[in-house]
């Protein structure tokens, strides 16, 4: 029997720490919007980056993980109809600290959109985050602003003829504020595009867009693939326009997630930039330039129409871009595509290799089609850029239509619906280039929608048959 007078001693082995500290996703959420906030406009990081990076190392589920996301890019989406409502209750909102406004803002975002959160906890846990930044004085304030936000009316835009109805007077700052926009943006498009689709455009911005994945044929084809996914107990559906294209429902976990992506059988690609690679319209055993190649969404569509087999040489002036295209080509099974730097020495190997037979140059350019897949586009452009932009487009046009050989074809193709990035590039160039001409998307890929169909080009406005916003232009070489 054990002496009670003595003490057993017993060893308590420490648990050893992962070096990963504990996240609280809101807190996350607000830490990342106040660095966001702090640039100014056309300054500011991509949300996208700047979220990895404050999401860091933190220790966080994946369900707190999807939380701290859908915080943060929901907040930015409807920043503007955030602080509208806000300004009701608060008069003195700019001149608090960052992070308290990032505090009231997703505060306030988690009341009006997430009907799963109660009220009550997205208040209690706003108010603990100041208090946690440091400003238990503004706690109080905080919390019967955020209470008297869950206790009034919120207006929330539910269609574009709900907008026009409500916004029959101040049209412009009526929709600014309702779908959370920038006012000189509400401005240059009603000018330009009326009221309607003015209204329409900046409804579709807020929408969630689809996951819609491109059918790699060279591994496996759309009915196998869509079987697959039956079988698997994903729901898809064939996309309308394009023939290697499906709309996956439902999915909300991550895409290495859904069957057949490590073997191979899909690429994410909207239809939208599926199109652009319809409309280059490649063959096998042809030479193929892709200018801005990315990560190389188009590129691959390309190697899949040729059937791999002919000649694609892959270039961008982003080295990890071009790292990521490699990964997709070796996952996807592509050994057609060269993949080239575009520096001095690149450039001049590209320019040795060429003439060729098609040219992509899908250019960098304000991204204004694509808002609904990432919301921050819209505060951190300014007018100024498009002008910018539109002038490194001509250039990369007038540099590279050079080595189109005779009889060949070169697309121009941008995410934005600005007329300075699209039909005015195009006619510039025709003026100037009298050996190109147009042809028409119709007779490239019948059967295309006649609503997205505008001089022989392709602008679709975002939603438009379930896509981004882009513009794509076919021209031709005279032989």
């Amino acid at each position: 029997m054990a002496n009670p007078s003595k003490t057993t001693k017993i060893k308590v082995r420490k648990k050893r720490s992962s070096g990963r500290k504990r996240g609280n996703p809101r807190l996350l959420a607000v830490k990342a919007l106040s660095k966001w906030l702090a640039s100014e406009p056309g300054q500011r990081p991509e949300l996208e980056v700047l979220g990895d990076k404050i999401l860091g190392k933190a220790s966080i589920s994946e369900k707190d993980k999807a939380l701290y996301w859908n915080i943060l890019i929901g907040t930015v989406r409807w920043l503007r109809l955030i602080r509208w409502h806000l300004d009701r209750y608060l008069k003195r909102f700019s001149k608090l600290p960052q992070d308290v406004q990032a505090a009231l803002l997703t505060g306030g975002y988690q009341i009006i959109f997430l009907s799963r959160v109660p009220y009550f906890s997205a208040v209690n846990e706003s108010v603990e985050i100041v208090r946690t930044l440091g400003h238990s004085w503004a706690s109080g304030l905080v919390n019967a602003s955020l209470r008297n936000l869950a206790r009034g009316n919120k207006v929330i835009p539910e269609s574009t003829q709900n907008i026009l109805e409500r916004c029959a007077k101040g049209f412009e700052n009526c929709v600014a504020n309702l779908t959370s926009h920038p006012h000189w943006m509400v401005k240059r498009w009603s000018k330009r595009w009326g009221h309607e689709i003015c209204a329409s455009v900046c409804m579709n911005n807020n929408l969630q867009p689809p996951l819609v994945l491109r059918v790699n044929t060279l591994k496996i084809s759309v009915e196998d693939f869509l079987e697959l996914l039956n079988k698997s107990g994903f729901v898809g559906e064939r996309c309308s326009i394009s023939p290697v294209g499906v709309i996956l429902h439902g999915h909300r976990g991550g895409i290495d997630k859904i069957p057949g992506f490590k073997q191979g059988y899909f690429q994410v690609q909207d239809e939208a930039s599926q199109l652009v690679g319809l409309l280059l319209d490649p063959h096998p055993g042809q030479k193929i330039l892709d200018v801005c190649a990315g990560v190389g969404g188009k590129t691959t569509l390309l190697a899949q129409l040729i059937q791999d087999e002919g000649e694609i040489v892959a270039c961008d002036v982003n080295s990890s871009r071009l790292a990521l295209l490699k990964e997709n080509l070796a996952r996807l099974g592509i050994g057609s595509v060269k993949v080239t730097l575009l520096d001095h020495e690149g450039e001049e190997l590209i320019r040795s290799s060429g003439p060729y037979d098609k040219v992509l140059i899908d250019a960098p350019c304000s991204g204004l089609g694509v808002i609904r897949r990432h919301p921050d586009i819209k505060w951190n452009r300014i007018p100024p850029d498009i002008e910018s932009l539109s002038k490194v487009q001509g250039n990369l046009l007038q540099t590279w239509s050079k080595l189109v050989r005779p009889g060949g074809v070169l697309v121009f193709s941008v995410c934005t619906l600005e007329e300075e990035e699209t039909f005015e590039i195009v006619e510039n160039f025709l003026e100037k280039n009298k050996d190109f001409s147009l042809r028409s998307a119709s007779s490239v890929v019948p059967g295309l929608p006649q609503d997205i169909i505008q001089k022989d080009m392709v602008r679709v406005y975002p939603g438009s048959h379930g896509m981004d916003g882009f513009f794509v232009s076919v021209l031709e070489k005279s032989n």
